[in-house]
């Protein structure tokens, strides 16, 4: 998890502000949301909250441990988001918290006909490749924020808790926005997922899977369009207007991530990761592992063996 995937944590409450050591809340309203921030300062097991609106969660300090959908409990840490549907009973443990090292958390709560005027502009306006409506999937339900979700989030952050006149106007471009970046993330997370059994009806898995099996080849964008059956030019648009991402920044992603995988073995050297993870040029790639991870890959090399942690 790099520093831009991230939340900038928020300044914690002063004792005068607190009227509780498990989830103190601060509540920030705005005309199709409110922002909530909810604080925990002692260790505590399965307390339960529950909005009547859709919620996006997402950690800023600490650790929980969540129990929803009667699945079993995961941990919940910064860098990652949960969305939550209305009226569903989040029960939350904090393993960690104490006085000197609180939990920290937002919680977006989203009015409804908010996002259903969302989903109707999309839906009649930019229909997916697929056929199918654009939706909320409460399958991928926790996931890890990439670089623009972060962003989206911490504006929203900043817009509600500002003082700004036009708040409510950009709380709610932004929050369009933040819903389809989570629809596009969880479109991606669900064909990446189930990329082998989604092959045989949907083109983009279909091109997903031959990417992972010829991440290490050189693959040709011009085959990937023909896979599909589409022109560059619609490929390209249809790609990331679904999924959130290029076709060529995925396919960089994804052989930055294996090449990692590869240093994180100390008999593998910079360049063999390099490639093997299928680059054909050293510069490049550290340029792409510095722009995607925040640090150079000699640096990851020594984090990995100072440390063991990737």
């Amino acid at each position: 998890m790099t520093n831009g995937n991230l939340l900038s944590p928020l300044n914690l409450s002063t004792g005068k502000e607190l009227n509780t050591l498990v989830e103190n809340r601060k509540a920030y309203t705005l005309n199709h949301c409110e922002l909530n921030v909810f604080e925990t300062y002692q260790r505590s097991e399965l307390v339960p909250l529950t909005f009547t609106d859709l919620v996006i969660t997402s950690m800023l300090r600490g650790k929980k441990v969540m129990h929803l959908f009667d699945k079993p409990g995961f941990d919940y840490l910064p860098g990652e988001t949960v969305i939550v549907p209305p009226n569903i009973t989040m029960k939350i443990d904090f393993p960690e918290a104490t006085a000197n090292q609180p939990s920290q958390c937002t919680a977006l709560a989203i009015n409804q006909q908010e996002i259903l005027n969302t989903l109707d502009f999309l839906n009649e306006n930019y229909p997916r490749e697929d056929k199918h409506d654009w939706r909320l999937n409460y399958n991928q339900f926790h996931f890890f924020n990439n670089y623009e979700l972060a962003q989206l989030i911490n504006k929203l952050i900043r817009i509600s808790t500002g003082d700004a006149l036009t708040k409510d106007v950009l709380a709610n471009l932004t929050l369009k926005e933040l819903l389809i970046r989570i629809m596009q993330m969880q479109n991606f997370n669900e064909l990446k997922d189930s990329a082998h059994e989604l092959s045989g009806n949907n083109r983009f898995a279909y091109v997903l899977e031959y990417i992972k099996n010829n991440l290490t080849s050189k693959l040709s964008i011009d085959a990937l369009c023909r896979m599909a059956f589409m022109s560059k030019a619609s490929f390209f648009r249809a790609f990331k207007h679904e999924l959130g991402i290029s076709p060529v920044d995925y396919i960089i992603k994804e052989r930055l991530q294996f090449a990692k995988q590869l240093m994180n073995n100390p008999y593998n050297s910079i360049s063999e990761a390099c490639f093997k993870a299928g680059f054909n040029n050293l510069n490049y790639f550290s340029r792409a592992f510095r722009k995607i991870e925040g640090i150079t890959p000699s640096q990851y090399k020594m984090r990995v063996k100072h440390t063991g942690l990737n």
